[in-house]
């Protein structure tokens, strides 16, 4: 007897592969964003995660408004693992606006799970 067993793209998909479409689906769930990519590697002992999200902002104020947002949909993501890092910086479309984590009140670039904390999604 011969079963076929159909999974999901996303079930079949690597653990880098999950991480660049979870992040780039909060990401792009939110209002102002207009783009969102992803390259991950989860390997063995680590790894990284580097994120380009380009928003809708005509000035720095919008732009840290659309970018909180984008922490608030990361820190609410069941996807996204707490050791996972947000990007470094966030930019229009144009590249004249360039929101960082110092604009989004953190010291230093947060991962997923200090988002959480900062959020209470954690």
């Amino acid at each position: 007897m011969v079963m076929a067993l159909t999974l999901p793209v996303s079930a079949c998909a690597s653990s880098a592969e999950k991480c660049e479409e979870a992040f780039a689906a909060a990401a792009t769930a939110v209002p102002g964003v207009i783009s969102a990519t992803w390259d991950c590697d989860n390997g063995f002992g680590g790894g990284w995660q580097r994120g380009d999200v380009r928003i809708a902002a005509g000035d720095k104020g919008k732009a840290i408004a659309v970018m909180k947002e984008v922490l608030r949909a990361f820190a609410a993501s069941p996807d996204l693992e707490d050791g996972w890092a947000t990007p470094q910086k966030y930019t229009n479309n144009d590249g004249t606006i360039v929101v960082g984590a110092n604009d989004l009140g953190f010291t230093g670039v947060p991962n997923v799970g200090q988002v959480r904390k900062r959020y209470g999604a954690g």
